[in-house]
């Protein structure tokens, strides 16, 4: 009876116990998972699937808000230099047109 009694102490303490895990230990036990099979890992660990799926699920947001993030800066990038080649092609058409403008007016000037 007194056995029993420190099992069930010693599991209720085990229980309660929350093991904190960092973020480079919770992506290492995600990509283990990949490698060795996500039952194998979580017996190795002690986790339930539910956390390794909240895991998993926050590794895979965090990877498509970083995919989006770096295309957004892209196209912000590709927008700029756009932008500046526009002003740059802008000013090349203003100085042609200046110029036309003053070989016409030495045209007139000629021909009178």
């Amino acid at each position: 009876m007194i056995t029993a009694s420190i099992f069930h102490l010693t599991t209720d303490s085990m229980a309660t116990q929350r093991r904190k895990f960092s973020y480079e230990e919770k992506l290492g036990i995600v990509q283990r998972a990949g490698q060795l099979g996500v039952t194998a890992v979580l017996h190795e660990y002690h986790l339930s699937y539910s956390v390794f799926a909240r895991w998993r699920k926050q590794f895979i947001q965090a990877n498509a808000n970083a995919a989006e993030m770096a295309a957004t800066n892209k196209t912000r990038i590709e927008l700029r230099q756009l932008q500046e080649e526009n002003v740059r092609l802008k000013k090349i058409i203003a100085d042609q047109a200046l110029e036309l403008e003053r070989k016409e007016e030495d045209l007139r000037k000629f021909k009178r």
